[in-house]
């Protein structure tokens, strides 16, 4: 039970509301942060002590590292002493369970987001002193290192170069998925020898985006255990693409302990379509053959090779001008459709491969014609082009382990949870002219743009279609309802702000868009033809959290329209929340419930300012919310992607559990349960006027409420109200310039021309 004499920001669920955030990979200053918890063994635990110099021997080889919370950044290690051979294997997770699988809570193959594809990483270590991991983890709670050799090590400190702490209050999920440019640094090395590619999901030439039938040739160097390259790679999704992998001859001496010799024989070809060479969660993949190669692959040797497609339907690989294999596609199941040879190319590389690439150049494979070109010697041409450019702007990502593109749609939760907590609307304000930049000719913006490409040379190979959809521009196909979800967050942005100066500046490329949208309304229906919304009458008995938060929350639907949707969330409830669609069976035990979803309910409910929707919006919150705290080996003090029917997470260990659109109790909390709201129209903009209306924590028992937000009108804006005895009293403390109202049993209080206002208010 709650005490009802205790302010909501330590109560309700301190992962989604007001924390210090110590250790995020967001701004462009470096700090360090240390794990708070040690625990050394042979296996991961969970018990934890304080950290302190630990030592990892043959008889000790596992020490768990526990940073309290999620983090993120470039690992870093201190070695205070080193003797014998020593390989450490390093794995990174949100949740500990990840600790036991032998890919951690990886890998993230979906795209490449400026970070490790990996949560596996192993090191040799022949020295003390500091070193730190090349490739940033985006974020993880939990850490483990295994001694893998004879040798003995000792560290004197382990932790996560953060770029800084700068937010200091807030969302975790947002202070973590929100980052500064510049920050999530290029992940390859381009100098005069090549490009040193280290393994990854393969990143893709922009400049191949539309070849098809094509001869792709390299020159490549082992630099350790193998590389992989990827051709037929569509931009738009799905990104599936033919995944290529060399195994060298793994020499004893460099090639790592733990090294799977069964996924990665040594010298071989792997052939496989998908996005990986393993399965994870919803990302098919299919390991569809292995190729011996004739002769031993040497590392730090330099070779030549030839990638053939031919005639949509064929394949083949030589090295040095010796065929390894050629065959014919159509002899490989991918689940009943055919393996493309449309789309592009790139280079990567499986856990631990390094490799450097050089030469390479692409032909017509039926008339020879040369393509393409790129000695993969400057920096300035290799690295937009792949894509692994430090990121061009200050942007919200999805999240901060996996999904690291910039989601148009799921924006709409960041944009209100920074303006109610962290207050960093720059940011804000940066990711929507990020997407602008992106925008299509035909109006539309990229529902996911990523971060390392240019907008200026990437925009058309990612919004339009290969094969059968050549030509078609995607983002108003695919998830088109992002595109209004767009036009909300700009919206939002503005009310939060009053920055006009951007919404004037930017509005013709807004207008464009919403010019686009009003060309998908469907002339008989008048609705705009979504595969996932009310689409008319005839489908009138599906309906879910969604359609039920955006019509209540838009004001399309009436107070008696609101009530009889309403009614119906008994027909939804399943679990720790409730479903998103009536037609999901409540007897489907892989059923999850989204908190993104069930956000905008949440949002729904508590518009209806009554005592009964005050109580189902409490309880959806305890329900749903908490346990993404209550678990010592699940929480990160952020919210959650997806909750399982027994409140897990609900996608396993892929589930991102620092996801900010799971947090719309951070905003929710502040505009419904302490009431301090911008007042409706222009009025309200940036809270130059304002309203406090606190019913709805009133009504779920509360009797000490506070929150604070940054206003427009140089100052903030905070509010604490307290039920004692017969009374309720109120502070508030507002920029003079502003303007409010405090609502309360019927009494309003008019408050103006002052900066602080404190008053009593009798119950009766």
């Amino acid at each position: 039970m709650f005490n009802m004499r205790m302010k909501w920001q330590p109560l309700f669920y301190p992962a989604i509301l007001i924390h210090l955030v110590s250790c995020v990979a967001n701004a462009p200053t470096s700090s360090l942060c240390s794990p708070v918890g040690l625990a050394l063994g042979s296996t991961p635990s969970s018990q934890v002590e304080l950290i302190q110099k630990f030592q990892l021997t043959p008889s000790t080889p596992l020490a768990t590292l526990d940073y309290g919370h999620e983090v993120a950044g470039y690992p870093w290690f201190n070695v205070e002493s080193v003797s014998g051979k020593v390989q450490i294997e390093v794995k990174y997770s949100e949740e500990f369970s990840g600790l036991n699988n032998n890919f951690s809570d990886g890998p993230f193959s979906f795209a490449v987001g400026l970070a490790n594809t990996y949560r596996v990483e192993t090191f040799e270590v022949t020295e003390t002193g500091s070193f730190q991991a090349y490739l940033i983890q985006g974020g993880q709670r939990w850490q483990s290192i295994r001694l893998l050799t004879s040798g003995i090590i000792t560290f004197s400190s382990i932790g996560v170069a953060a770029l800084n702490d700068i937010w200091k209050l807030g969302a975790r999920a947002a202070s973590a998925a929100c980052v500064e440019q510049g920050t999530q640094k290029a992940i390859w090395d381009v100098g005069s020898d090549g490009t040193l590619v280290r393994g990854m999901r393969a990143a893709n030439s922009i400049q191949g985006a539309f070849f098809e039938d094509y001869t792709l040739e390299f020159d490549a160097k082992i630099e350790r255990a193998g590389f992989g390259w990827a051709v037929a790679h569509p931009f738009t999704s799905p990104t599936e693409s033919i995944q290529l992998n060399l195994v060298g001859d793994l020499p004893e001496d460099t090639t790592f302990v733990n090294t799977n010799k069964s996924l990665t024989p040594p010298n071989s070809v792997l052939f496989g379509f998908g996005y990986s060479l393993i399965n994870v969660m919803t990302l098919t993949s299919y390991r569809l053959d292995n190729f011996q190669v004739p002769f031993s692959i040497k590392e730090n040797t330099w070779y030549t090779f030839k990638t053939v497609l031919s005639g949509g339907a064929y394949l083949s690989v030589s090295i040095n001008e010796t065929l390894i294999f050629n065959i014919s596609l159509a002899n490989y199941f991918i689940g009943g459709s055919s393996i493309p040879t449309v789309g592009s190319f790139g280079f990567g590389g499986w856990q631990d491969q390094a490799a450097t690439i050089r030469n390479v150049s692409v032909y017509d494979t039926a008339n020879q014609t040369q393509l393409y070109r790129n000695s993969m010697t400057d920096p300035n041409i290799v690295l937009p082009e792949y894509g692994v450019h430090e990121n061009y702007a200050s942007v919200c990502m999805d999240g901060a382990k996996r999904d690291r593109l910039v989601w148009l749609g799921d924006l709409s939760h960041t944009t209100r949870v920074i303006a109610a907590s962290t207050s960093r609307n720059d940011i804000i304000k940066s990711t929507l002219q990020y997407f602008l930049d992106w925008q299509t000719v035909d109006g539309f913006l990229p529902f996911a743009a990523p971060l390392g490409y240019d907008s200026s040379s990437a925009s058309t190979a990612f919004a339009f279609g290969v094969g059968a959809a050549s030509g078609v521009d995607l983002y108003g196909i695919v998830l088109a309802d992002y595109q209004i979800l767009g036009l909300l967050d700009f919206a939002n942005y503005i009310s939060a702000t009053n920055d006009l100066a951007f919404a004037m500046q930017t509005f013709p490329k807004w207008e464009h868009l919403t010019g686009s949208l009003l060309g998908l309304i469907n002339s008989t229906t008048e609705l705009v033809d979504l595969s996932v919304a009310f689409l008319g009458p005839g489908t009138g008995d599906d309906y879910g959290v969604s359609s039920m938060g955006f019509c209540i929350t838009s004001g399309v639907a009436n107070t008696t329209q609101a009530s009889q949707f309403l009614s119906q969330l008994p027909n939804l409830k399943l679990g720790p929340g409730y479903k998103d669609s009536s037609q999901v069976s409540s007897n489907d035990s892989s059923i999850n419930i989204s908190p993104n979803t069930n956000g905008f309910l949440l949002e729904a409910l508590l518009l209806q300012n009554t005592t009964s929707s005050s109580i189902t919006a409490l309880e959806l919150m305890k329900s749903l919310w908490s346990p993404m705290v209550n678990d010592e080996e699940t929480t990160t003090g952020a919210s959650w992607e997806y909750v399982d029917l027994q409140g897990n997470p609900g996608l396993g260990l892929y589930t991102s559990l620092s996801y900010p659109w799971g947090g719309a109790p951070t905003y929710l909390l502040t505009e419904y349960v302490t009431g301090l709201q911008k007042a409706e129209g222009v009025r309200g903009y940036g809270y130059g006027s304002w309203v406090v209306d606190s019913s709805a924590g009133v009504a779920m028992g509360l009797q000490d409420s506070s929150a604070r937000v940054v206003t427009a009108f140089n100052g903030s804006l905070s509010v604490q109200w307290t039920i004692e005895w017969s009374s309720m009293k109120g502070f508030i403390e507002a920029p003079v310039a502003t303007s409010g109202i405090f609502i309360f049993g019927g009494k309003n209080v008019v408050l103006n021309g002052r900066e602080d206002y404190t008053f009593t208010l009798s119950i009766t």
